[in-house]
């Protein structure tokens, strides 16, 4: 039996791997090939020794000293403008490795097509020990517990400038690893298809990641299959992140940026970078939240309420057609008093030019706030806490739209929670297909730079917070971005849990394409026996996996003659 819970994660992983084959049996052959199950490799090196390496599925979460997987390749499905992702585990043999490394090769498909090895973005994952989730909940979504998780991700290389971090003097570097016997360390691998039928056309691409190590080298075959569609440049999913001013070690635009490459919309940037940030990021929105801290309480009091008049001054800073959004107060359940402030924050907001929409997380929409004397709710985005499983009745007819979001507040232990002691689906079903059925257009979270040591190698070591008050441990609440000075880059690294919300997103978008084609039938039947509501939804990553290729395999259908 267990001792511990770093026994009982070991065991998880074991019965997943199992599940996973009895899964992959069947499933229909296509969907099938989205499960990673080849045969475990042990690399035959030159010198007569060995070291085991296997691939991984990014929703699993790799333990220290976990058993080798089964998968001796990597073999994804993307449309175009899409990231995938997956994960390469290296295992130190008896006696150890040095100096291990990661690199790709370009990926060739149809005609001669090329993927340049720099759309490949490499990482190295970095263990946390945490003490684990307190008092949850005790419903159908448990925490694995205290334990070690792979969470950071140290790049291989700036975002910024794409220039190589193994030369600095930084703390913590990808390359040249060490990986003691029967130790873990999982690498993260990103690949970036190009946008446009002429850059990336459909097809096949194959390509290698090549591990180099003191003792020897290993080569992973890698398939890419490009659909016949490309996803939008603006995520057709709403967001707003991070509500609190940067940490130190960031800036208003560098914590911007850093969310905006996993898709995730910043509450602000400097004004100016609005149009470059909508070209190359594919800005959506914009929070006014640097001009105007309204801050509506519960006792009707505030802290400003901009005018009309103000209001159109702070919009013509931005590009035509840009949505501004202003965040308006927090949590206001049951406030009878703040409802002059909110609904003259309202009437002032929409009269705009443009009109300007207001956003308030509570728990779920009231009614007192609906409609308006401009026919409008005074509330435009009810962003609304999962966890308190007081979503209304669909389709919701109370004026403006839904948006959901997730806190340190663990509700009654249903819903999905994004502390780093759960598995990385629950941040991928929330903000993907969840997020859909359950009529959310938006995603919300308060802050993703709360470090607990400041700009220092301390933050990356402890993820460990009391956010929510009285001592309740909530491992990585508030936390999505890791420290740059400890990696010496010019950004704020993100982690494994920040790519599965991008992947949600991504899921998300695959949803709306459906959509907008008449494909709303065969959508539900995907999605919604995975996604059926806050309290019922599939924890088991070969089904949601399962359910995106159907999607992708459709949309492909479609688009191609």
């Amino acid at each position: 039996m267990p001792t511990n819970n770093e026994d009982k994660s070991v065991r998880r992983s074991g019965e997943l791997a199992h599940r996973t084959f009895r899964h992959a049996k069947a499933l229909p052959q296509a969907a099938a090939a989205i499960v990673v199950l080849s045969i475990f490799i042990t690399a035959s090196l030159s010198s007569g020794s060995a070291f085991p390496v296997w691939v991984s599925s990014s929703l699993a979460r790799v333990g220290q000293t976990d058993g080798p997987g089964t998968a001796s390749s990597i073999s994804l499905s993307s449309a175009r403008g899409e990231t995938v992702d997956t994960q390469v585990i290296v295992q130190g043999p008896v006696a150890g490795l040095t100096n291990v490394n990661l690199s790709a090769s370009a990926l060739t498909g149809p005609g001669g097509a090329t993927i340049a090895a720099s759309n490949v973005t490499l990482y190295r994952e970095y263990y946390v020990t945490v003490t684990g989730t307190a008092s949850y909940g005790g419903g159908s979504n448990p925490p694995l517990g205290s334990g070690t998780y792979p969470e950071p991700l140290i790049p291989f290389n700036d975002p910024e400038s794409g220039l190589p971090l193994c030369g600095t003097g930084a703390t913590l570097k990808a390359c040249n690893a060490t990986i003691s016997a029967g130790q873990n360390q999982p690498y993260w691998i990103d690949i970036s298809v190009p946008r446009g039928a002429t850059n990336s056309p459909t097809g096949t691409y194959t390509g290698t990641i090549s591990i180099t190590a003191d003792q020897g080298n290993v080569t992973i075959p890698v398939t890419l299959t490009i659909w016949n569609f490309e996803l939008p440049v603006q995520p057709s999913e709403f967001s707003l992140w991070t509500l609190w001013p940067p940490a130190a070690g960031n800036t208003i635009t560098t914590l911007a940026k850093a969310l905006m490459r996993n898709k995730i919309m910043s509450c602000c940037d400097v004004a100016a970078n609005a149009s470059s940030d909508m070209t190359n990021f594919g800005l959506s929105r914009f929070g006014l939240n640097l001009f105007y801290l309204a801050g509506i309480k519960c006792d009707g009091s505030y802290n400003s309420l901009p005018s009309t008049s103000q209001i159109n001054s702070t919009a013509a800073n931005f590009p035509a057609g840009l949505p501004l959004d202003l965040y308006v107060a927090d949590e206001l359940n049951g406030c009878s008093n703040a409802y002059t402030a909110l609904k003259t924050m309202g009437t002032n907001a929409h009269a705009a030019n443009p009109s300007v929409k207001t956003i308030m997380t509570i728990n779920t929409p009231d009614p007192n706030l609906f409609n308006e004397g401009d026919g409008r709710s005074a509330i435009d985005h009810w962003v609304l806490l999962d966890a308190m499983e007081q979503w209304p009745t669909l389709p919701f007819a109370g004026g403006g739209d839904l948006w959901s979001y997730t806190s340190c507040n663990t509700g009654f232990g249903n819903t999905p929670e994004w502390m780093v002691d759960y598995p990385p689906i629950n941040e991928r079903i929330q903000a993907g297909f969840l997020n859909w059925t359950q009529g959310a257009t938006g995603l919300l979270y308060y802050r993703s730079d709360g470090w607990t040591a400041g700009n220092a190698i301390g933050s990356w070591n402890n993820v460990d917070t009391t956010a929510c008050g009285g001592g309740m441990g909530r491992p990585g609440d508030g936390i999505f971005l890791y420290p740059p000075s400890p990696i010496a880059s010019s950004e704020s690294a993100a982690g494994i849990r920040l790519k599965a919300i991008r992947d949600g997103i991504q899921d998300y978008e695959y949803a709306q394409i459906l959509k907008n084609l008449g494909q709303v039938a065969f959508l539900n039947s995907v999605i919604q026996p995975i996604a059926t509501s806050w309290t019922n939804w599939s924890q088991d990553p070969n089904a949601l996996e399962g359910a995106r290729l159907q999607l992708g395999q459709r949309l492909h259908q479609l688009s191609t003659p």
